[in-house]
Protein backbone atom coordinates (compact mmCIF):
# COMPACT_ATOMS: atom_id res chain seq x y z
CA UNK A 1 0.00 0.00 0.00
CA UNK A 2 2.73 2.89 1.37
CA UNK A 3 5.99 3.09 3.59
CA UNK A 4 4.98 6.88 3.69
CA UNK A 5 3.13 7.91 7.61
CA UNK A 6 0.40 9.52 7.65
CA UNK A 7 1.97 13.05 8.32
CA UNK A 8 4.58 12.31 4.82
CA UNK A 9 0.84 11.52 2.97
CA UNK A 10 -0.36 14.98 4.53
CA UNK A 11 2.95 16.81 3.50
CA UNK A 12 3.01 15.46 -0.13
CA UNK A 13 -0.57 16.66 -0.29
CA UNK A 14 0.92 20.18 0.92
CA UNK A 15 3.82 20.28 -1.38
CA UNK A 16 2.96 23.12 -4.37
CA UNK A 17 2.73 21.42 -7.85
CA UNK A 18 3.46 24.85 -9.76
CA UNK A 19 6.80 24.61 -11.62
CA UNK A 20 10.17 25.92 -10.39
CA UNK A 21 8.87 25.33 -6.88
CA UNK A 22 11.68 23.76 -4.29
CA UNK A 23 9.83 20.45 -2.96
CA UNK A 24 7.55 20.65 -6.26
CA UNK A 25 4.98 17.57 -6.32
CA UNK A 26 2.83 16.40 -9.00
CA UNK A 27 -0.63 15.82 -9.77
CA UNK A 28 0.25 12.28 -9.79
CA UNK A 29 1.82 11.72 -6.38
CA UNK A 30 -0.34 13.67 -5.06
CA UNK A 31 -3.65 11.73 -5.99
CA UNK A 32 -1.32 8.64 -4.97
CA UNK A 33 -1.28 10.23 -1.61
CA UNK A 34 -4.58 10.94 -1.29
CA UNK A 35 -5.72 7.26 -2.39
CA UNK A 36 -3.37 6.01 0.45
CA UNK A 37 -4.56 8.07 3.04
CA UNK A 38 -8.22 6.53 2.18
CA UNK A 39 -6.77 3.06 2.18
CA UNK A 40 -5.40 3.40 5.89
CA UNK A 41 -7.70 1.91 8.01
CA UNK A 42 -7.28 4.64 11.18
CA UNK A 43 -9.39 7.24 11.85
CA UNK A 44 -6.55 9.57 12.56
CA UNK A 45 -6.68 10.26 9.04
CA UNK A 46 -9.88 12.09 9.08
CA UNK A 47 -9.04 15.10 10.60
CA UNK A 48 -6.11 16.12 7.86
CA UNK A 49 -7.81 14.32 5.39
CA UNK A 50 -11.19 16.76 5.91
CA UNK A 51 -8.49 19.75 6.22
CA UNK A 52 -6.45 18.97 2.52
CA UNK A 53 -10.40 18.42 1.02
CA UNK A 54 -11.63 21.55 1.87
CA UNK A 55 -8.59 23.44 0.64
CA UNK A 56 -8.27 21.37 -2.49
CA UNK A 57 -9.45 23.07 -5.96
CA UNK A 58 -13.41 21.31 -6.49
CA UNK A 59 -13.03 19.78 -10.03
CA UNK A 60 -9.84 18.49 -9.98
CA UNK A 61 -8.40 15.18 -9.93
CA UNK A 62 -6.78 15.47 -6.57
CA UNK A 63 -10.36 17.07 -4.97
CA UNK A 64 -11.54 13.86 -6.69
CA UNK A 65 -9.62 11.27 -5.18
CA UNK A 66 -9.70 13.00 -1.83
CA UNK A 67 -13.82 12.60 -1.91
CA UNK A 68 -13.08 8.70 -2.40
CA UNK A 69 -10.56 8.88 0.39
CA UNK A 70 -13.22 10.55 2.78
CA UNK A 71 -16.19 8.05 1.76
CA UNK A 72 -13.61 5.03 2.81
CA UNK A 73 -13.84 7.13 6.22
CA UNK A 74 -17.09 8.23 6.44
CA UNK A 75 -17.75 5.97 9.58
CA UNK A 76 -15.69 9.06 11.08
CA UNK A 77 -15.81 11.65 8.85
CA UNK A 78 -19.44 11.89 8.87
CA UNK A 79 -19.99 14.96 11.18
CA UNK A 80 -18.64 17.20 9.57
CA UNK A 81 -19.44 15.83 5.64
CA UNK A 82 -22.93 16.63 6.88
CA UNK A 83 -21.78 20.10 8.54
CA UNK A 84 -20.64 20.91 5.25
CA UNK A 85 -24.25 20.75 3.68
CA UNK A 86 -25.05 24.01 5.73
CA UNK A 87 -22.03 26.07 4.90
CA UNK A 88 -21.87 29.54 3.67
CA UNK A 89 -19.29 27.72 1.30
CA UNK A 90 -20.93 26.80 -2.09
CA UNK A 91 -18.15 24.67 -2.74
CA UNK A 92 -18.11 23.27 0.93
CA UNK A 93 -22.42 22.49 0.20
CA UNK A 94 -21.07 20.93 -3.23
CA UNK A 95 -18.45 18.63 -1.62
CA UNK A 96 -20.56 17.60 1.23
CA UNK A 97 -23.58 16.46 -1.75
CA UNK A 98 -20.84 14.84 -3.56
CA UNK A 99 -19.16 12.55 -1.14
CA UNK A 100 -22.89 11.63 0.08
CA UNK A 101 -24.08 10.90 -3.36
CA UNK A 102 -21.23 8.08 -3.48
CA UNK A 103 -22.09 6.92 -0.08
CA UNK A 104 -25.89 6.50 -0.58
CA UNK A 105 -27.10 5.33 2.80
CA UNK A 106 -31.08 6.64 3.06
CA UNK A 107 -30.47 8.13 6.38
CA UNK A 108 -28.75 11.11 4.78
CA UNK A 109 -31.91 12.22 2.95
CA UNK A 110 -33.23 14.81 5.02
CA UNK A 111 -30.06 16.94 4.76
CA UNK A 112 -29.37 16.05 1.59
CA UNK A 113 -33.40 18.04 0.54
CA UNK A 114 -32.93 21.25 1.05
CA UNK A 115 -29.91 21.84 -1.27
CA UNK A 116 -31.83 20.33 -4.18
CA UNK A 117 -33.32 24.14 -4.11
CA UNK A 118 -30.06 25.39 -3.55
CA UNK A 119 -29.77 28.75 -5.41
CA UNK A 120 -26.27 27.52 -6.58
CA UNK A 121 -26.71 25.18 -9.31
CA UNK A 122 -23.13 23.16 -9.32
CA UNK A 123 -24.39 22.90 -5.55
CA UNK A 124 -28.46 21.76 -6.92
CA UNK A 125 -26.83 19.33 -9.65
CA UNK A 126 -24.77 17.40 -6.79
CA UNK A 127 -28.29 17.38 -4.82
CA UNK A 128 -29.97 15.71 -7.63
CA UNK A 129 -28.01 12.90 -7.67
CA UNK A 130 -27.07 12.69 -4.20
CA UNK A 131 -31.01 12.64 -3.45
CA UNK A 132 -31.47 9.88 -6.11
CA UNK A 133 -28.96 7.53 -4.90
CA UNK A 134 -30.00 8.13 -1.27
CA UNK A 135 -33.76 8.34 -1.48
CA UNK A 136 -35.16 4.47 -2.91
CA UNK A 137 -36.36 3.85 0.79
CA UNK A 138 -38.27 7.05 1.01
CA UNK A 139 -39.01 7.77 -2.75
CA UNK A 140 -42.28 10.06 -2.36
CA UNK A 141 -39.83 12.61 -0.31
CA UNK A 142 -37.09 12.39 -2.53
CA UNK A 143 -39.79 12.78 -5.44
CA UNK A 144 -41.06 15.83 -4.17
CA UNK A 145 -37.83 17.43 -3.61
CA UNK A 146 -36.47 16.56 -7.00
CA UNK A 147 -40.29 17.51 -8.57
CA UNK A 148 -40.14 21.24 -6.91
CA UNK A 149 -36.78 21.84 -9.32
CA UNK A 150 -38.78 20.36 -12.75
CA UNK A 151 -38.69 23.66 -15.25
CA UNK A 152 -35.63 24.97 -14.22
CA UNK A 153 -32.51 26.08 -15.69
CA UNK A 154 -30.74 25.33 -19.10
CA UNK A 155 -30.49 22.33 -20.85
CA UNK A 156 -27.51 20.75 -18.22
CA UNK A 157 -29.53 21.43 -15.49
CA UNK A 158 -32.75 19.96 -16.57
CA UNK A 159 -30.94 17.00 -18.01
CA UNK A 160 -29.57 15.88 -14.36
CA UNK A 161 -32.48 16.35 -13.17
CA UNK A 162 -34.33 13.79 -15.61
CA UNK A 163 -31.46 11.79 -14.76
CA UNK A 164 -32.02 11.96 -11.07
CA UNK A 165 -35.75 10.84 -12.11
CA UNK A 166 -34.64 8.05 -14.23
CA UNK A 167 -32.85 6.29 -11.13
CA UNK A 168 -36.60 5.89 -9.55
CA UNK A 169 -37.94 3.97 -12.49
CA UNK A 170 -41.35 3.66 -12.25
CA UNK A 171 -41.84 4.93 -8.89
CA UNK A 172 -40.94 8.69 -10.18
CA UNK A 173 -44.13 8.00 -12.68
CA UNK A 174 -46.59 9.83 -9.94
CA UNK A 175 -44.41 12.99 -9.25
CA UNK A 176 -44.08 13.89 -13.08
CA UNK A 177 -47.45 12.68 -13.99
CA UNK A 178 -48.68 15.08 -11.63
CA UNK A 179 -46.51 17.74 -12.81
CA UNK A 180 -47.77 17.74 -16.35
CA UNK A 181 -50.64 20.14 -14.78
CA UNK A 182 -48.48 22.33 -13.57
CA UNK A 183 -50.11 25.83 -14.48
CA UNK A 184 -45.99 26.54 -15.97
CA UNK A 185 -45.46 25.50 -19.20
CA UNK A 186 -42.23 24.83 -18.70
CA UNK A 187 -42.63 22.61 -16.02
CA UNK A 188 -45.10 20.42 -18.31
CA UNK A 189 -42.47 19.91 -20.79
CA UNK A 190 -39.73 19.16 -18.71
CA UNK A 191 -42.00 16.57 -16.85
CA UNK A 192 -43.18 15.02 -20.50
CA UNK A 193 -39.73 14.86 -21.29
CA UNK A 194 -38.49 13.12 -18.03
CA UNK A 195 -41.73 10.87 -18.83
CA UNK A 196 -40.20 9.89 -22.12
CA UNK A 197 -36.75 9.12 -20.75
CA UNK A 198 -38.26 6.37 -18.45
CA UNK A 199 -39.79 4.60 -21.44
CA UNK A 200 -41.99 1.40 -20.77
CA UNK A 201 -41.96 2.09 -17.61
CA UNK A 202 -43.80 5.30 -18.26
CA UNK A 203 -46.50 3.33 -19.72
CA UNK A 204 -49.33 4.52 -17.38
CA UNK A 205 -48.75 8.00 -18.26
CA UNK A 206 -49.84 7.50 -21.93
CA UNK A 207 -53.34 9.07 -21.27
CA UNK A 208 -52.15 11.98 -19.26
CA UNK A 209 -49.32 12.84 -22.17
CA UNK A 210 -52.32 12.71 -24.92
CA UNK A 211 -53.87 15.22 -22.90
CA UNK A 212 -51.25 17.54 -22.91
CA UNK A 213 -50.84 16.89 -26.55
CA UNK A 214 -53.52 19.40 -26.95
CA UNK A 215 -51.57 21.69 -24.86
CA UNK A 216 -51.89 25.14 -25.67
CA UNK A 217 -47.93 25.94 -25.99
CA UNK A 218 -46.86 24.28 -28.57
CA UNK A 219 -43.62 23.19 -27.19
CA UNK A 220 -45.21 21.19 -24.63
CA UNK A 221 -47.40 19.71 -26.75
CA UNK A 222 -44.28 18.45 -28.92
CA UNK A 223 -42.82 16.91 -25.86
CA UNK A 224 -45.97 15.39 -24.80
CA UNK A 225 -45.96 13.64 -28.26
CA UNK A 226 -42.36 12.63 -28.25
CA UNK A 227 -42.50 11.74 -24.70
CA UNK A 228 -45.45 8.90 -25.59
CA UNK A 229 -42.83 7.85 -28.97
CA UNK A 230 -40.96 6.52 -26.08
CA UNK A 231 -43.23 4.24 -24.12
CA UNK A 232 -43.62 1.54 -26.18
CA UNK A 233 -46.94 -0.55 -27.05
CA UNK A 234 -49.09 1.16 -24.25
CA UNK A 235 -49.08 4.39 -25.97
CA UNK A 236 -50.08 2.97 -29.57
CA UNK A 237 -54.08 4.05 -29.14
CA UNK A 238 -53.05 7.36 -28.01
CA UNK A 239 -50.53 7.77 -30.74
CA UNK A 240 -53.01 6.37 -33.15
CA UNK A 241 -55.58 9.18 -31.86
CA UNK A 242 -52.79 12.02 -32.36
CA UNK A 243 -51.92 10.96 -35.94
CA UNK A 244 -55.43 12.38 -36.74
CA UNK A 245 -54.85 15.53 -34.46
CA UNK A 246 -55.47 18.59 -36.40
CA UNK A 247 -52.21 20.29 -35.43
CA UNK A 248 -49.82 19.09 -38.07
CA UNK A 249 -46.59 18.90 -35.98
CA UNK A 250 -48.22 16.90 -33.32
CA UNK A 251 -49.89 14.20 -35.91
CA UNK A 252 -46.61 14.28 -37.99
CA UNK A 253 -44.62 13.28 -34.87
CA UNK A 254 -47.29 10.74 -33.87
CA UNK A 255 -47.37 9.25 -37.21
CA UNK A 256 -43.66 8.74 -37.43
CA UNK A 257 -43.82 6.54 -33.98
CA UNK A 258 -46.46 4.46 -35.28
CA UNK A 259 -44.01 3.41 -38.50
Amino acid sequence: MTNHTIDQLLAILDAPTQAGTSGMRTETERRQAAMNLGMIKDPAVVPGLLQRLRAETPGCGVHETLTWATVQHIDTALPEVLAMLTDADPHLRRTGAHILSKVGDPAHLDALTPLVADEDVDVALKAYRAVAHSGAEQADKALDALAGRLGDGDALQRDALTAAFHRFGEAAVPALTAALSDTDAEVREHAADALGHLGEEAATASEALATLATDEVDAVRLAAVSALGQLGEAAGPALERLAASGDPIVAAVARRFLG
